[in-house]
């Protein structure tokens, strides 16, 4: 499977063509508004005429016959350029502008479609899930060449949110410039319709699509979907609006609506680092289809990297009904040996599971025997320091030194150490994992301290998380000595910026936190076991009463919450202040806390703030302890993604030195075994340090590979895990139902691949049912000034030339 990392291009608006056309029209003509007044004109110059040729028959009797005919057509070849010039002829230009007709296709990206339903085999064998047989809907000679013989089309995805994608413009009637056919420029955009989605709003997509879309001219609306709808708006409401609107939804069911029997391993959680000896539990999840109240079995295996596979634990679960989950919880005596180890839960599927390469999952620990040193340096004995300190140092797997900037002589403290100052040399700074800085005076640091802290955490992989606070933030902002603690800073700092929101009302009133999609993804900041769950913990969470007011991120790095303003509703600005922002510094991680007032977790209940606390403080220093090779280090921001994601890898190497020598190469590989390369870019701004990404783009243990290309044979290895979010898990299968209501509220009609494989006469099909909305509008430009000037100066000339021609004429003939 092609791996490809997402672009972001907007699509224009509407394709619309123009053409000119030039009239000529008489002002004075225009001008009669009564109907007698265009025969007297007629008559006039009918009159005119004749009493011209009447006076010419008079005076020319004598002469021959021609000559009188040629003075009285002289006579009247004057007086009509006179009479146009009279009719002020003037030219104007005529601009008609086509609006094409349009259709909205609409597929859907929600990590349900990547889902196999077990129908017929891929046509090439490969792929075959929903989101495949979706793209094979689109394919050249496909819906999209039949659409594009008549309405250009908007390409919309949609999971949790919808997105436009491309207009492709009608092949009959092209817009200048774009020589693209339909389904030709559709391709560029297949990478945009990975599935990657927690959530499926098909309501809100419609509401989007009728908003956004021109008025008038949106002629139908199809809908490629597995119908799964899960949250948001409810779709036969969006569907009013349309059928308001006589706009119709098609709708192309994808995906069974009775799934082939199917047991298997949906998900593993094991933590990720634990002691030598320790106790620890790890837990499956178990989904299955067409087998409820069956019993298998499940058997968890450990094995260090390249040894034998060694059976700890077995158990028997009851599956439960169509795509509920079933636990499976082990409890693991220890592990001994320092080092990486791989758990395998492999579940014993019946007979009749059609798909036994989903039979197991691993999971990554990795047993370290050292504790985690922690640092903590604080401006004064605040609320969070004394609250974190007590959770850490709590914490077995935690050693604690603090440093007071405000401590006199001989203070005591909960801690195994009370420093005096900041570790003096690069030694003593390298026994510690993590330092947590709350509100501290970073003045107190000579500039080769400040150095220190850098080279800590950009070449030794230490962990930083920097609390802001509003005694001493704002004195060491002014100070320009302090430029590196600065560049540290996930977030722009500004000295003009003041901690938000300090007025009366805010004091009375806190602030809730709104976690942006990352934070809702980040395990690190799960309050709970799930992501839904730790939803629920957070909305109970009252928020704080402060936070500095910095609003932007820098550039690559990653905004996990917002405070909210009292009285807000919906969701955060980018003008909120960041509460919770991350990035990598080097082969470190810094991460900052916008207000020190975290500790009010605690209102909900003790566990939970010693949750946040030890969660996070083992995920900012986890560089430290997984360093692995000593020439280089693999990053990436989370061991766990939705399916459909975007993985950021980062390889550091340990010197801070360029890559001079042979290339870094990085694959990842994925859960069917293809492996796909991830190309490797160095980072202007630091180093010795490349970035690439890949998307995760099917359920189930990623293994990244880095090769140094130093011919040693050295390579750096990390597991990520693809998981379906848990509200994609729970209907998976086809809802006829919703995508029938969609088509019959609309006026629309409903076709479901299950039925059959999709051909050209399907597509034709549905685009005949689609009406032309195509429309003209005519625009009259200004009258042309230089093409009137130019009229009654030749009408002027002509009639000038014909008398005098006729006076010529008269003399010659000896005429009075």
């Amino acid at each position: 499977m092609p791996i490809r990392t997402p672009s972001f291009v907007l699509p224009p608006l509407m394709a619309t063509t123009e053409e000119v056309h030039h009239r000529i029209t008489s002002a004075v003509l225009e001008g009669f508004s009564q109907w007698w007044q265009m025969p007297l004109f007629v008559a006039a110059l009918v009159a005119l005429a004749a009493f011209v040729i009447w006076m010419y028959r008079r005076d020319a009797a004598e002469l021959p016959r021609g000559v009188g005919a040629v003075l009285a057509a002289l006579r009247l070849g004057a007086f009509a350029a006179l009479a146009a010039a009279y009719l002020d002829f003037e030219r104007t230009a005529e601009h008609e502008v086509r609006f094409p007709s349009r259709v909205a296709v609409v597929v859907d990206t929600s990590a349900s479609m990547t889902i196999d339903d077990g129908l017929a085999p891929a046509d090439d064998g490969g792929d075959a899930s929903r989101a495949a047989r979706a793209l094979e809907i689109l394919e050249p000679g496909g819906l999209l060449d039949a659409l594009g013989d008549t309405h250009e089309v908007s390409l919309w995805r949609f999971d949790a949110d919808a997105e436009p994608l491309a207009v492709l413009p009608a092949r009959r009637d092209p817009t200048p410039g774009v020589a693209e056919p339909a389904a030709e420029a559709a391709a560029a955009w297949h990478e945009r319709l990975v599935p990657r989605g927690f959530e499926t709003r098909l309501g809100e997509t419609l509401a989007q699509v009728i908003d956004q879309e021109p008025p008038g001219v949106l002629a139908g609306v199809i809908v490629l979907s597995d119908g799964a709808n899960n949250a948001g708006l409810d779709p036969a409401a969006a569907t009013a609006a349309l059928a308001r609107s006589h706009v119709p939804v098609h709708t192309i069911g994808i995906g069974s609506e009775i799934l082939p029997p199917n047991v298997r391993v949906a998900d593993v959680l094991a933590p990720a680092r634990v002691f030598p000896g320790d106790r620890f539990s790890v837990t499956g999840y178990l989904q299955a289809q067409g087998l409820a109240g069956r019993t298998v079995r499940v058997e968890l295996s450990e094995a260090a990297a390249g040894g034998a596979a060694r059976v700890i634990e077995a158990a028997d679960v009851v599956l439960g009904a169509d795509g509920a989950l079933a636990t499976a919880r082990f409890d693991v005596p220890g592990l001994e040996a320092a080092g990486r180890r791989e758990l395998v839960m492999r579940v014993a599927a019946p007979a009749e599971d059609r798909t036994p390469a989903d039979d197991m999952q691993l999971a990554e620990v990795e047993v370290v025997d050292r504790i985690t040193q922690v640092l903590l340096m604080a401006g004064g004995p605040s609320r969070e320091y004394q609250f974190m300190r007590n959770v850490l140092e709590r914490d077995k797997s935690f050693a604690v030194d603090v440093l007071l900037g405000t401590a006199v002589p001989g203070i005591s403290q909960d801690a195994r150490r009370i420093l005096d100052g900041f570790p003096s040399t690069a030694e003593a700074l390298g026994e510690y994992d993590l330092i947590v800085a709350f509100d501290y005076d970073w003045r107190l640091l000579d500039a080769a301290a400040q150095a220190r802290l850098d080279r800590w955490v950009a070449r030794e992989s230490g962990g930083l998380v920097l609390v802001a606070g509003g005694v001493f933030m704002e004195a060491w902002l002014a100070d320009p000595q302090t430029g590196v603690v600065r560049a540290l800073h996930p977030v722009e700092l500004r000295r003009t910026v003041q901690t938000a929101f300090e007025g009366p009302q805010a004091r009375e009133e806190p602030m809730p936190l709104a976690l942006t999609s990352d934070g809702q993804d980040a395990e690190f900041l799960w309050l709970a076991a799930s992501r839904v769950a730790s939803e629920t913990v957070w909305a109970e969470f009252k928020g704080v009463y402060s936070c500095f007011g910095a609003a932007v991120a820098k550039p690559g790095a990653t905004v996990y919450a917002r405070a909210r303003a009292t009285g807000i509703e919906g969701p955060v600005g980018e003008s909120s202040p960041i509460a919770m922002a991350g990035q990598f510094y080097g082969s470190g991680s810094v991460f900052f806390l916008g207000s020190g007032e975290t500790w009010r977790l605690r209102g909900i209940d003790d566990a939970t703030y010693e949750r946040f606390v030890t969660q996070l403080a083992r995920h900012v220093s986890q560089g430290r302890l997984l360093r692995g090779s000593r020439k280089a280090r693999l990053l990436v921001e989370r061991d766990r993604y939705a399916v459909g994601s975007s993985v950021i890898v980062r390889v550091v190497a340990a010197d801070g030195a360029a890559a001079s020598g042979p290339p870094i190469t990085c694959q990842a590989v994925g859960p069917d075994g293809t492996s796909a390369r991830v190309p490797l870019a160095p980072e202007a701004a630091r180093p010795g340090v490349v970035q690439g990404a890949f998307v995760a783009a099917r359920e189930g243990a990623w293994r990244i590979e880095v090769d140094l290309g130093d011919g040693s044979g050295e390579k750096l290895v990390r597991r990520v895990q693809a998981r379906l979010p848990d509200r994609e898990l729970e209907r998976p299968r086809l809802d006829r139902g919703v995508l029938d209501q969609v088509a019959t509220l609309s006026g629309g009609s409903a076709r479901y691949r299950a039925d059959g494989a999709w051909t050209i006469d399907d597509s034709r099909g549905l685009a005949a049912l689609i009406p032309d909305r195509s429309r003209r509008e005519y625009e009259t430009g200004a009258p042309d000034g230089a093409f009137k000037r130019w009229l009654n100066t030749a009408l002027l000339a002509a009639a000038c030339g014909l008398l005098s021609v006729e006076w010529i004429v008269r003399r010659l003939a000896r005429l009075a």
